[in-house]
C-alpha cells in the first residue's frame, strides 16, 4: 500500500473504534509490542495461542473454596485492569494469553478462571500446580468453535515454560478475581489482576485429560510453580497493617545452595517402554509420563482415573535460583534529574507506592497520583531534527502496483521571510482522489515550532486537556485506552438526534470522535495553540490548493516516545481516499499532530 498514505498521513482513523465497512484494517500499531518478544503466526506475543489458559469447566473438589474469604492484606502489586498491567509491569505484556515470554524464557504466567482437574493451591500458595500452554477449545472471531487440541513440547508457550524449568529460572505468577483455587475475595475489595510473588517450576509433566464434550482425549502440560525462599512469606499470609515494604518481591540471594536434580532421587522412574525418566506423581502408582510412549497414561494397563498427587511428589524441591530479580516496578523515572517527561518511560504507566495500585497515564500533565504528579520543561523542534523516517523513505514510497500516479513536484510561494517550499500530488487510481503534501522547511516551520512549544506549554497548565479515552469496542479485560492523547474541538454544535439533519465527513462516512461528542469542546473554548494549528492548516492548504476550505473541526493526538498509531501538511482531496484506502500516522519520536476537518451538514429524507 502507498506509504505516503500510511506514513504521512493524518489520523483521520485515531477517533474510530471500528474499520470502516468493508475494508479490513490494517495491524494494529496502537498495541505496544515489546521489540524482543517472540511472534507467533497469528502476528500475537507467542504466549497467546489460546485465549485462556484455563477454559475448561469448573472443578469442583475439597481444594476449591466454597466462599472465599477477605483479603487479609492489601496486594504490594495490583491492577483493575488488563492494561493497566501490560503498561506498568514489565513482567507481563500479554494482552491476551496466560504466559508472556520473552527470547523463549517466561517472565510471567497468569493464574484466570477456571482451575482444570488436579490443579493445585497447597502449603497456603507456596506450591500451585497449573496446567497452561494454550491450545483450549475456543471461540473464534468468526464464531465457529475450535476444538481443544494436544499440546506438545515443541509448542510455543509450552516450550518456553519447560525452557525455563530446565534452566531453574524464576518467573512472576499473577491471579486474577476469576481464579477458582485463591482462597480470598479478590472481587470483593476490586483487585481484578494481582502479582503473587516470584516461583520457579519445580515440576513439569504431561497428563491425558478429556475434552470438554467428554468424546476424545487430549494431553495436557502441567507445571509446580514452588515459592521462591527469600522474599519472605507470600502478601496474603501476613495481617492487615503490617509493612508490606519488607515482605519481598525485592532483590534477595537464597541462602540454600543450588541442586542439580529436579526431582529427589526416590521419586523418578525409568520405563522400560521408551526409557525416559518420570516422576511417581500419583498415589495410585507410577506411570510413565512421555506422550510418545506406548504406556503413557497408563497403570497396570488401564487409563487411570480419580488420581491425588503423592505426599512426596508436593514436598519443596531445592531450588537453583540464588539471585532474585526486584519485580517491584522502578519509578526511577520521578527521580530523573532532567525534566523531559514526553520520553518512553513516561508514556508507560506507573506503581503507587502508598496503596500498590497500577495506573495507566491517561492525563499529559501527569499521571493521576498525588505522590507521583511530575512537572517536565518544553521540549525544542530542534532537539528532533536530526532524526530521520526508517526504511530509507524520505517523503513518499509508491507501491509498485498501487496505480498511482506521482506529479512532479510544483513550488509554493509562502512569502516573506518564510520563502518556497514545494508541494508533491500524487493522482489515486480511479478517480478516488489525491494526496498533497506540502513539506516543511527550517524557514516555514518556524510557525510550526512556535506552535510545537504552546501545545507543550498549556497541555502541561492543564488548558489543553490532551487525555486518553477508552476504547468502545476490544477484547481485553477491563478498560482499555486509547495509546495517544487527543483532544477534539469544532466551529459547530451537533444537531438533534430526532432531527432530519444528519452529519457527514467529507469522506461521506460518518466520524465518531473517541472521546465522544461530551469531551468535544467548542472552537471558541479552545486553548491558543489548537487555533493556531487551525490557521497554519488553513494557510497553507489555501497557498497549496488556490482555495479556501472551510475546516470546521481540528482533533490534536499527541503521542510520547514510542507510542504508535509532523512541520509537513498533508491534504487528503476527495471522498474516495477516505472510501478506499485505510491511513494511519506512525510517529518515530514524540510528536504532536493536528487534524483538521471540513464536516458540513446534509438533508436526509
Amino acid at each position: 500500500m502507498d506509504r505516503v498514505i500510511r506514513d504521512g498521513a493524518t489520523n483521520a482513523l485515531i477517533e474510530l473504534d471500528e474499520p470502516w465497512p468493508g475494508i479490513q484494517r490494517l495491524p494494529d500499531w496502537t498495541q505496544d509490542i515489546d521489540p524482543d518478544a517472540e511472534i507467533n503466526d497469528y502476528g500475537l506475543h507467542d504466549t497467546e495461542e489460546a485465549n485462556h489458559i484455563q477454559a475448561t469447566a469448573p472443578y469442583t473438589s475439597a481444594s476449591v473454596p466454597a466462599s472465599k474469604l477477605p483479603v487479609p492484606a492489601r496486594p504490594l502489586i495490583w491492577a483493575q485492569s488488563r492494561q493497566e498491567v501490560c503498561e506498568s509491569f514489565e513482567y507481563f505484556r500479554s494482552y491476551h494469553g496466560g504466559v508472556y515470554s520473552n527470547k523463549g524464557i517466561v517472565k510471567g504466567y497468569l493464574l484466570g478462571a477456571y482451575a482444570a482437574s488436579r490443579d493445585l493451591f497447597h502449603h497456603e500458595g507456596k506450591l500451585i500446580i497449573s496446567h497452561g500452554g494454550g491450545k483450549s477449545e475456543s471461540t473464534l472471531d468468526s464464531g465457529r468453535r475450535q476444538a481443544a487440541q494436544d499440546q506438545e513440547a515443541s509448542d510455543k508457550s509450552v516450550g518456553a515454560l519447560l525452557k525455563t524449568y530446565k534452566e531453574g529460572r524464576p518467573l512472576v505468577l499473577l491471579v486474577d478475581d476469576q481464579y477458582a483455587l485463591f482462597p480470598y475475595d479478590l472481587a470483593a475489595s476490586k483487585y481484578t489482576y494481582v502479582v503473587l510473588g516470584m516461583y520457579s517450576i519445580s515440576h513439569a509433566w504431561a497428563e491425558c485429560q478429556p475434552t470438554p464434550d467428554g468424546l476424545r482425549r487430549i494431553v495436557r502440560w502441567k507445571f509446580a510453580f514452588q515459592w521462591c525462599e527469600g522474599q519472605g512469606n507470600p502478601w496474603w499470609m501476613t495481617q492487615q497493617g503490617t509493612n508490606n515494604s519488607s515482605l519481598g518481591l525485592q532483590s534477595c540471594k537464597s541462602s540454600e545452595p543450588p541442586s542439580t536434580a529436579r526431582f529427589p532421587p526416590d521419586l523418578s522412574v525409568q520405563c522400560e517402554a521408551c526409557l525416559d525418566k518420570s516422576p511417581t506423581v500419583y498415589k495410585q502408582g507410577w506411570t510413565c509420563l512421555n506422550p510418545r510412549c506406548s504406556v503413557f497414561w497408563s497403570i497396570n494397563g488401564e487409563e487411570p482415573h480419580h488420581l491425588e498427587y503423592c505426599e512426596e511428589f508436593l514436598k519443596p524441591v531445592p531450588q537453583q535460583t540464588r539471585n532474585l530479580p526486584n519485580i517491584m516496578p522502578d519509578m526511577a523515572v520521578l527521580q530523573t534529574p532532567d525534566p523531559i517527561t514526553t520520553t518512553y518511560s513516561f508514556s508507560k504507566g506507573w506503581h503507587c507506592k502508598a496503596c500498590g495500585r497500577l495506573s495507566c497515564r491517561f492525563k499529559w500533565e501527569h499521571w493521576e497520583c498525588s505522590n507521583c504528579q511530575v512537572s517536565g520543561r518544553v521540549r525544542l523542534a530542534k532537539e528532533f531534527w536530526h532524526q530521520r523516517p526508517a526504511g530509507g523513505i524520505l517523503h513518499a514510497k509508491l507501491g509498485e502496483d498501487s496505480g498511482i500516479l506521482s506529479c512532479r513536484a510544483e513550488p509554493i510561494d509562502l512569502g516573506t521571510p518564510k520563502g518556497f517550499t514545494n508541494r508533491l500530488t500524487f493522482i489515486l487510481p480511479n478517480g478516488r482522489g489525491k494526496i498533497h503534501l506540502i513539506l516543511g522547511t527550517p524557514l516555514s516551520n518556524v510557525d510550526a515550532d512556535v506552535i510545537f512549544q504552546k501545545y507543550q506549554q498549556q497541555a502541561s497548565t492543564s488548558e489543553l486537556k490532551l487525555r486518553r479515552y477508552p476504547l468502545r469496542n476490544h477484547k481485553v479485560r477491563g478498560q482499555l485506552l486509547t495509546n495517544y492523547f487527543s483532544q477534539n474541538s469544532n466551529l459547530i454544535s451537533f444537531p438533534d438526534p430526532g432531527s432530519s439533519v444528519s452529519w457527514r465527513g467529507i469522506s461521506g462516512i460518518s466520524s465518531f470522535y473517541v472521546g465522544g461528542t461530551g469531551n468535544t469542546i467548542p472552537f471558541h473554548e479552545a486553548p491558543d495553540c489548537v487555533k493556531r494549528a487551525l490557521a497554519l492548516i488553513m494557510e497553507r492548504s489555501k497557498k497549496a490548493l488556490r482555495i479556501d476550505i472551510p475546516f470546521n473541526e481540528i482533533l490534536t493526538a499527541a503521542y510520547m516516545e514510542r507510542q504508535k498509531m509532523s512541520g509537513d501538511v498533508l491534504v487528503m482531496e476527495g471522498d474516495g481516499v477516505q472510501k478506499y484506502y485505510e491511513h494511519t500516522v506512525i510517529p518515530m519520536n514524540f510528536r504532536i499532530a493536528a487534524t483538521a476537518r471540513c464536516i458540513g451538514l446534509i438533508q436526509t429524507q
